[in-house]
């Protein structure tokens, strides 16, 4: 797989002899130091190429992009995956400052749900769902930050049917299960920005297991989404050390939901399995079951104190 920066210095490379001097300056900037390219405007590019800010745009043009705001979304791809936390506070503190950081975050979670509603159908979500309800065991992954919500897919899914199992650490449990494994497992992979290393081998090993894979990742070029058979692609607004999830938890549910509704009964009796195990060991709180548990606390024989018991004299 051709990498982004790769993949842009080529293109740089290949229309350099035939640029003018001015976007030669420009490109000279972006190959010494691509990094930077992301964390700044046209307007600041031009100024330091001592340019015009409709040559940054020219040059944009030149390079195969519609315009200045293709080039940054295509820079985008090299941000999630080069940039460390470090160069993305960097960029995070450099926006505009409007409102309070709630409300910034809370706009920008708003933007990814609403990107999310757009970019995945109802048809691809159901296809996904499918393929997992199909599976005869379910392996989900997810490694780093990808393992909150890898953990959060595979409880909802326990839920609703059996033969799931939860891998957030690379355990040899997980190995020894896939060396057993065959065609009728799936390995549900979550990764995002910028990709655990670890998730890119347990997909590797999969493959050579024979496993049927499912990816969910934020960019075609995700080496999560080359390596799987199917996928899905959920881009990431919003450039931070802190990446925003709120959207990916919305998608993961809704997928839950799509799979128990192709076996309706099933789930109804997997969630009344739930439900009355949670019910025998008082798993959630009530207002009873505390109530006698205070009971108990405070009344039983076990206690020793200068308090007296009910019904002592």
């Amino acid at each position: 797989m051709k990498s982004v920066k790769k993949d842009l210095f080529e293109r740089i490379m290949k229309i350099y002899p035939t640029l003018s001097p001015k976007k030669r300056r420009v490109a000279d900037l972006v190959m010494r130091d691509y990094k930077k390219i992301f964390l700044m405007t046209a307007r600041e590019i031009a100024t330091e190429c001592e340019v015009s800010e409709p040559t940054i745009i020219r040059f944009a043009v030149d390079l195969g992009f519609s315009g200045y705001a293709e080039f940054l979304q295509f820079m985008k791809g090299l941000l999630h995956s080069e940039l460390t936390s470090t160069e993305r506070f960097a960029k995070a503190s450099k926006k505009e400052k409007t409102g309070t950081t709630i409300q910034r975050y809370c706009r920008n979670a708003i933007r990814n749900l609403e990107n999310l509603s757009r970019s995945i159908s109802g048809t691809e979500l159901k296809r996904i769902a499918r393929k997992v309800f199909q599976a005869e065991r379910v392996y989900v992954v997810g490694y780093r930050a990808s393992a909150t919500l890898a953990y959060h897919f595979g409880y909802l899914l326990k839920k609703i049917r059996k033969n799931v199992f939860i891998d957030t650490n690379l355990s040899w449990e997980l190995t020894d299960m896939m060396n057993e494994a065959d065609k009728s497992t799936l390995l549900f992979v979550i990764g995002f920005p910028r990709y655990p290393r670890r998730t890119i081998e347990i997909l590797q090993y999969a493959k050579k297991c024979k496993m049927k894979t499912i990816g969910l990742s934020d960019t075609p070029r995700s080496p999560i989404v080359t390596l799987a058979d199917d996928y899905v692609i959920v881009d990431i607004e919003g450039v931070s050390f802190i990446d925003p999830f709120a959207h990916i938890i919305v998608l993961l549910g809704a997928l839950v939901h799509e799979i128990a509704f192709l076996d309706n009964q099933e789930a109804m009796e997997r969630l009344s399995q739930f439900d009355e195990g949670v019910a025998r060991t008082n798993e959630f709180y009530s207002v009873e079951a505390s109530e006698e548990n205070l009971q108990y606390r405070f009344d039983g024989p076990q206690v020793t104190s200068l308090w007296p018991r009910k019904g002592a004299a």
